[in-house]
């Protein structure tokens, strides 16, 4: 029991900020060894200096994130495993095979038994390149993790994906003595390289203008493997490029459908241009606050407990401003934010005009409204996001006692009397102190006030 306990203490969590940063890092450097291992292979230059401890730095990397993968929780559902032999079975199962082999020097292993395959040998090390394929779980991450938008990503790893196959190829044609057009390029393994990158290119996208050409006959092999699949490499990126830009933003292809629709019934009915404009400046709007959607529109596909949490984040502040719910209960704050109704007003419009009856209050979730006179002629106020108003109407149902206009675009979130009293039923206590509090307001209102 105590074994197991210690097992337990090692393990790491998947989630820990410390391994991601780790799981990163082992990314870049399987990056840098994509580069730098087929390059060597074909430019032959010496494992010396920085190169060397490169390669000792990289079997080290490597070694050591296949300890820790043998220690590293994994999801499963809503559940974090962290037995350490189920760990141990699905990464023996899983990717522990490839990792093993890319962290094996198996270079240096098989020149102790092997004398006269010196290419050979040397080949073996395009083995490490296996954690490459650790890239498609590190999109995958990243797509959870919604850090990003999906088809951006998708297109930078795409391009990323073109130009390691584009840097493959041209060290393919290194190897196999292509780009030798003369000593001053043959010279400078760097110059050397671009122009077989060139080759490269040129080839994939299928431009090939025939200024470097295959002579050999491994050469022309080569050539034509790589046009085959730079044909099909082309056609994909064209397909997937144009796939990815028609996705890049859907929200906004729909609200353009939307609004296309609607001006074209407007245009049907002859709805006054006037009007027209005020109809597209509240969609324009519209589009600015919230990406096109109302906020019921989005949380009606929730379930209940998802649509109560984000409810509360948008709206909890809000209600603890308001004195009549001074003292409530956090499960009547849950029910009261969650029979809030969003309503946008465009300048100018008036929320309510003094005389009406009303019987709901109002929360300005964004922009700013003026307390006007019934003749919209004198400001007594203006009220800014945070603020609210309309709560004596929530308590008595009495007539407005002034009117509120839209100073601009505003998002107010209401609440109306029946749905209070519904929320309210449920909890007596609280409802028989808002009563309270309604009675004591009607009595203040209609008693006399004395001469000043």
């Amino acid at each position: 029991m105590g074994d197991k306990t210690f097992r337990e203490r090692l393990i790491i969590s998947h989630k820990s900020h410390i391994k991601n940063i780790w799981d990163d890092f082992v990314l870049f450097t399987t990056t840098a060894a994509t580069i730098e291992i087929p390059l060597r292979l074909a430019l032959h230059y010496p494992i010396k200096g920085w190169i060397y401890y490169f390669d000792i730095a990289l079997i080290s990397i490597f070694g050591l994130d296949l300890i820790l993968n043998f220690i590293t929780s994994y999801q499963v559902g809503n559940s974090e495993i962290t037995d350490p032999s189920k760990i141990a079975s699905r990464y023996l199962k899983g990717w522990f095979i490839l990792d093993l082999l890319s962290t094996l020097p198996l270079d240096v292993m098989l020149a102790s038994y092997i004398v006269g395959y010196s290419a050979l040998i040397r080949s073996t090390r395009l083995i490490r390149l296996f954690r490459l394929v650790r890239i498609a779980q590190f999109m995958q991450k990243l797509s959870k993790a919604n850090i990003f938008n999906p088809a951006i990503l998708r297109m930078v790893f795409l391009g990323f994906w073109v130009m390691i196959v584009a840097h493959w190829a041209a060290c393919g044609w290194i190897a196999v003595g292509g780009g030798n057009i003369g000593p001053e390029w043959t010279a400078n393994g760097y110059l050397f390289y671009i122009r077989s990158l060139y080759w490269s290119i040129t080839t994939m996208t299928t431009i090939g203008y025939g200024d470097v050409t295959p002579v050999t006959s491994t050469q022309t092999i080569f050539a034509m493997i790589m046009e085959l699949i730079g044909a099909g490499l082309y056609g994909y990126v064209v397909g997937s490029v144009a796939n990815l830009i028609a996705k890049l933003d859907v929200a906004r292809s729909h609200f353009n459908e939307r609004l296309e629709k609607i001006s074209t019934f407007m245009r049907f009915r002859k709805i006054p241009i006037e009007m027209q404009h005020r109809v597209q400046g509240y969609y324009s709007n519209l589009w600015d606050l919230r990406r096109g959607y109302t906020e019921q529109d989005v949380l009606a596909e929730l379930p209940p407990s998802l649509k109560l949490q984000i409810s509360l984040h948008l709206n909890k502040d809000i209600i603890a401003k308001v004195p009549i719910f001074k003292g409530a209960s956090e499960s009547l704050i849950e029910q009261i934010v969650i029979n809030l109704e969003s309503i946008v007003f465009t300048p100018g419009d008036y929320v309510f005009k003094q005389g009406d009856v009303g019987d709901s209050m109002y929360f300005i979730s964004r922009g700013s409204v003026e307390v006007v006179s019934k003749d919209g002629k004198t400001v007594y106020a203006t009220l800014a996001e945070g603020n609210f108003f309309g709560e004596i109407a929530l308590l008595l149902s009495m007539p407005r006692t002034a009117s509120i206009r839209a100073v601009d675009y505003i998002d107010v979130y209401t609440l109306s009397k029946n749905k209070l009293e519904h929320v309210l039923d449920n909890f007596p206590e609280f409802k028989e102190h808002i009563h309270d509090l309604a009675n004591k307001r009607q009595i203040e209102l209609n008693t006399p006030k004395p001469a000043q």
